[in-house]
């Protein structure tokens, strides 16, 4: 939801208008009147104001304005011939100072002053271009342009846009339910020391003034009814010299009330024109706002941001060339997809550094993994190696040690301590230690190993304080004859069928 703030400073006074919008609706929310601009800080921080977009609207003696009217010339080329011809029109005219317009594109049927002749319709049908252009130019004294932006950046409001009060007075008026749009109408706003007064014709903006008038606080007294009532005949004889074939057709008075009902009946007197009264609250969403006729032009200004209408007049966007693009379209193009290829390019590239970098993640934690599995299956691979050399020596061990165990000498006699199997290339041997009775023993036990497939050797021997049972110790070596393998089964060849005997 955005936050817009309208400033228009009549005379010595300020008025500001807030509002927020949201999408092409708006709420106003705040109004305030200063005698002192200095004290547009404390407003601001007080409302919360602060980086809001910000309108600044000046008075028409702010401004210097002046019609134009140029042949029929191609729309893009208005900016330049508006810029050249400024420098002839303008009494305090600066290069370097913003110059805005608007075609008052209701008015060619019609000719603006003596400037230039009148086109009759039918001749400007057979023009390549069209009818004249009818201009509304104006310009603004660079200092109080330089003079408005700081003023913003000092109160921290972001400056949007710098335009006319006859133009945003005018637009609250056409969006209204009162506006009548085939008739040229007198609109008047009163301030403190100005009557405002903008001929709109059929919705435009044709013609403004701002004479100076004060405003005391009896509208109804004889002599103020008797200024405006001058005041707007000189109004409508300058309307009919500058835009001949246009006449008021009726005086709208920006107000409402029975003081302004009352100042509508005299000057409708007066004038011999009918003459009506417009609230510029009515169709508004206002928050219980204390706002009355003196706000008309903030409530058109921030009204026509949010229905995004085009602001006739605008000294911080003017209207500039529009230059041809065609070649800048072409290079823009070739820069657009060289920086789409770089692009894609850098995408490409981080995305294969993400899949490598995750892939890199998931290899890690394989290699994790088989790192703490590591140990444990490499021992059971050892025992499994050592199980198949065992297997592949071609002894039955199991056999050897239930022999052995047939012929020890009896447990009373002998026990077997630290038995060995144990087999190299060149012989496969069982070494133990035994513990016999006495040392009497060791001849029995001897020969009751020996065979012809096993040759025992009785390795040192001596007395043994260990055991009670137990007194003498001897080694036993006893190495195993190579059994002989089987010869190989041979398998007959086939015998084929005898072939048959033909005669």
């Amino acid at each position: 939801m955005a936050t817009w703030v309208a400033i228009t400073w009549e005379n010595d006074r300020l008025l500001l208008l807030s509002a927020s919008t949201s999408g092409r609706t708006a709420t106003y929310e705040h109004v305030a009147v200063l005698d002192n601009p200095k004290k547009l800080g404390e407003l601001i921080s007080k409302y919360r104001l602060a980086k809001a977009d910000t309108i600044v609207i000046l008075n028409r003696s702010d401004v210097e304005v002046r019609p134009m009217v140029f042949p029929p010339v191609p729309t893009e080329e208005l900016p330049d011939l508006v810029k050249f011809q400024a420098a002839k029109e303008f009494n305090n005219y600066d290069p370097n100072a913003p110059v805005d317009f608007f075609v008052t594109s209701k008015l060619e049927d019609v000719s603006r002053s003596t400037l230039f002749p009148a086109i009759k319709p039918s001749d400007a049908e057979s023009m390549p271009d069209g009818a004249p252009k009818h201009i509304l130019a104006s310009t603004l004294q660079l200092a109080t342009f330089l003079k408005i932006r700081l003023f913003c950046e000092e109160h921290n409001l972001v400056l949007r846009h710098i335009v006319l009060r006859p133009c945003t007075a005018a637009a609250l008026w056409r969006l209204s339910d009162s506006a009548a749009p085939n008739r040229s109408t007198l609109l008047i706003e009163l301030d403190k020391n100005e009557a405002s007064q903008t001929v709109v014709f059929q919705g435009e903006p044709v013609f403004m003034r701002s004479p100076k008038i004060s405003r005391p606080q009896d509208v109804s007294a004889p002599d103020f009814v008797a200024r405006i009532l001058a005041e707007l005949k000189r109004t409508r004889i300058a309307v009919r010299n500058e835009v001949q074939g246009i006449d008021v057709d009726e005086v709208v008075l920006c107000g409402s009330g029975a003081t302004f009902e009352s100042l509508a009946k005299q000057l409708a007197q007066g004038l011999e024109k009918p003459v009506r009264t417009f609230d510029p609250l009515k169709g508004l969403t206002v928050k219980s706002l204390d706002a009355n006729e003196q706000y008309t032009p903030l409530f058109g200004a921030i009204l026509q941001i949010v229905r995004r209408e085009p602001l006739q007049i605008d000294f911080c966007n003017p209207k500039k060339r529009v230059e041809d693009t065609s070649a800048r379209n072409i290079f823009t193009g070739i820069a657009a997809a060289v920086l789409l290829l770089i692009v894609s390019l850098f995408g490409y590239a981080f995305y294969a550094r993400i899949t490598l970098g995750e892939e890199v993640r998931k290899l890690n934690a394989n290699y994790t993994n088989l790192t703490n599995t590591y140990g444990p299956v490499a021992e059971q691979k050892n025992q499994l190696d050592a199980i198949d050399k065992w297997q592949a020596e071609g002894v039955d061990w199991f056999e050897k040690l239930a022999w052995l165990s047939q012929n020890a000498l009896p447990a009373r006699d002998m026990m077997v301590n630290s038995l060995i199997f144990q087999t190299t290339p060149q012989s496969s041997t069982i070494g133990f230690t035994a513990l016999l009775r006495d040392q009497s023993l060791a001849s029995p036990m001897v020969e009751g190993f020996r065979d012809s497939r096993h040759a025992p050797h009785l390795g040192a021997q001596g007395a043994d304080t260990t055991s009670r049972l137990y007194t003498h110790r001897g080694t036993m070596t006893i190495t195993l004859s190579k059994e002989p393998q089987p010869p190989p089964v041979q398998t007959p060849p086939p015998v084929s069928p005898p072939e048959a005997v033909t005669e």
